[in-house]
């Protein structure tokens, strides 16, 4: 009955965000998020982390749907060989990166310049991308842009027109996906990040279970927190995007 349907999902979701999020609320005041907005600690964490998952996301993205454009028409060994990191969960790959990074003093695990967090997201998350963007390229009609070359139209408007409208949304659907999700994340940094400063993830799991229960209240405070910026940016992506899917549901893209 519930085939092809997303709401129980959907509802789900929502249900359990909002319920988490009811939660975190009533555990704090605003004293709390005074006392985070003043916290150096706490802005040194949020920036940092918005270091890694901006530059996860970036070169994920990028990476991802780049080698969906060019294996597209390709089957066989280029997926199969993509999909062996999809295996392995978030903590088996930091701990590959523990195991094949420690020799490399720039790279290797507990660096200040993060690097070695960003690789391991790198590595699970490129094969995701492949793969959500993949359908959409073999789904593209190529004569669009052979339709455009015969009209005279820039490299840049041909792409634009022939591929470029039909991969945006699941592009910023993937980035968006991806920069939540590192963003948000324990594992990986609790096990290859370095003491200080503690990406938000880890500093809000401190906060939580350290022997002073005062300041639990502010890791409820940082995961309100940190759901409003992502809410305000889907809500962003969403009045930003809609105007742009009117106009190509209409045929009218420029």
């Amino acid at each position: 009955m519930w085939r092809g349907n997303a709401w129980p999902a959907t509802l789900l979701i929502v249900g359990m965000v909002g319920y988490g999020l009811f939660i975190s609320l009533s555990m704090t005041t605003w004293g709390d998020y005074k006392q985070l907005s003043a916290d150096p600690v706490f802005l040194e964490s949020v920036g940092i982390s918005l270091y890694v998952a901006v530059s996860s996301t970036v070169l994920a993205v990028l990476i991802g749907a780049g080698l969906a454009g060019f294996f597209a028409k390709q089957t066989g060994w280029a997926a199969q060989i993509l999909a062996v990191p999809l295996f392995l969960p978030h903590l088996g790959a930091a701990y590959l990166a523990i195991l094949y990074l420690s020799d490399f003093p720039v790279i290797g695990p507990h660096e200040v310049n993060q690097f070695s967090i960003i690789l391991t997201y790198l590595y699970k998350e490129i094969p995701f991308v492949f793969f959500y963007l993949l359908p959409v390229y073999r789904r593209l009609d190529h004569r669009y842009e052979e339709l455009g070359l015969m009209l005279g139209l820039s490299r840049i408007k041909r792409f634009w027109h022939g591929k470029g409208v039909f991969l945006l949304f699941p592009v910023l659907e993937a980035a968006f996906i991806v920069f939540a999700f590192t963003l948000f994340a324990y594992e990986v940094p609790a096990l290859l990040g370095v003491t200080y400063p503690k990406l938000i993830g880890v500093y809000t799991f401190d906060l939580y279970t350290q022997g002073d229960l005062s300041r639990q209240p502010e890791a409820f405070a940082i995961s309100v927190l940190l759901t409003g910026l992502l809410f305000l940016l889907l809500l962003l992506f969403t009045r930003m995007i809609r105007p742009l899917t009117e106009r190509i549901s209409k045929g009218r893209i420029e």
